[in-house]
């Protein structure tokens, strides 16, 4: 009975050994390199969102929101060569993008057994000089984005107001500094009069103070020893003139009546005109506005 009982837990354990055996034997293996690679291209090429993210891809949501919008994929990836390095494996991958063939050499990356591309290799950066939008993305200037590898339609913002518009192929690995050679809408030096008035309405307020960033210069020190009070009329508001990067605005006509202790200790209050009342700044642009800096 005993020796049975040996031969049956015997048996039991080669069951187990073999099952074990057959399991390990079945698993699947982990994709190669090359084949990863690949599979990253195809979901680029598929503009698949979710599969580039498989791939191990990982995106802003300033790039996925632009890949969804991407204008065109690419295709007809091919894997050409593979070269092991230290830790990675370089492969070199052939494709079209915008009826061009292009080659390029994306890195892999060994994670925990799996091969997934280095960003850096895989993902694009752009920056551009102005704001941009690609559909409902929205990219601020001079700050540099990776964004997938696609082709994408660009266009300035806030478009109501700038007029300027690019077609953007950004490849793996790329680099690129993109300058949009705006044109101003008439109604962005609308809005910005508009702006400029209610600017100029708080530089007006009556204070003690001749206030900063005005433009406003005046001589009161020649004739007072002190100053109560400063109160203004705006016969002409200076007139403004725009670039994308900056404005003037000339020709304004101001009256400052002062009011205070003369040089010889009496009260006095006397009116200063200037027929050349001016501001210069900058100008800048958020994704709907139009943003003024007054020097």
């Amino acid at each position: 009975m005993k020796r049975r009982t040996v031969w049956i837990v015997a048996a039991a354990a080669a069951a187990v050994v073999a099952l074990a055996a057959l399991v390990w034997f079945l698993l699947p293996r982990g994709s190669s390199a090359e084949d990863q690679a690949l599979a990253y291209f195809h979901a680029l090429a598929d503009g698949d969102l979710e599969a580039v993210q498989a791939a191990g891809v990982e995106t802003s949501e300033q790039a996925a929101s632009a890949f969804v919008a991407a204008s065109a994929h690419l295709s007809e990836a091919t894997v050409e060569s593979s070269a092991e390095e230290e830790s990675s494996t370089l492969v070199t991958v052939s494709y079209v993008l915008g009826d061009e063939q292009f080659t390029t050499e994306i890195t892999m990356i060994n994670q925990a057994g799996r091969w997934v591309p280095d960003a850096a290799s895989a993902l694009g950066t752009v920056q551009f000089n102005v704001p941009v939008s690609i559909g409902d993305a929205a990219l601020t200037a001079d700050s540099a984005v990776p964004l997938l590898p696609a082709e994408y339609a660009v266009v300035a913002v806030p478009a109501a107001f700038l007029d300027a518009h690019a077609a953007l192929q950004i490849l793996p690995g790329s680099t690129q500094e993109i300058e949009l050679h705006a044109t101003l809408r008439p109604e962005a030096t609308e809005l910005a009069q508009a702006q400029l008035d209610d600017y100029l309405k708080i530089c007006t307020e009556t204070a003690a103070h001749v206030p900063a960033s005005c433009g406003m210069v005046i001589p009161w020190a020649a004739d007072f020893s002190a100053v109560s009070e400063i109160s203004y009329r705006i016969d002409h508001t200076p007139a403004i003139a725009l670039t994308p990067t900056s404005f003037h605005a000339d020709g304004g006509a101001l009256v400052a009546t002062v009011t205070g202790t003369a040089l010889d200790g009496s009260a006095k209050s006397l009116t200063y005109r200037t027929l050349t009342w001016a501001l210069r700044g900058d100008v800048t642009f958020t994704a709907d506005d139009i943003v003024l800096s007054v020097w």
